[in-house]
């Protein structure tokens, strides 16, 4: 698969759309990834929040193999186990 560089500052946006991922394998959550990007118009900003640690690798994967722009991705430790991984990609029309 394709290395995608990750942005190291993360956006100063307002996401249009988030899509919570959060308990659920990237693999399971990517269908409603595709389908928001579908809907949202060329432009718009989509956050993706997941605890899935191999989002960090799939987003970018996602976003280096389409025309959407990876804007950033922010760790965020909420317990002791848990991560939350958010996504932002900028919808463009390929």
């Amino acid at each position: 698969m394709t290395d995608a560089a990750v942005p190291t500052e993360l956006p100063d946006v307002d996401p249009d759309r988030t899509v919570d991922n959060r308990g659920r394998g990237c693999a399971n959550g990517i269908a409603a990834v595709q389908r928001a990007l579908e809907d949202l118009p060329d432009g718009a900003v989509l956050e993706i929040r997941s605890t899935d640690k191999r989002s960090k690798q799939e987003y970018p994967q996602l976003a280096a193999q389409t025309s959407h722009e990876l804007l950033g991705i922010e760790s965020e430790r909420t317990g002791l186990l848990t991560t939350v991984y958010t996504t932002y990609l900028r919808v463009r029309e390929g």
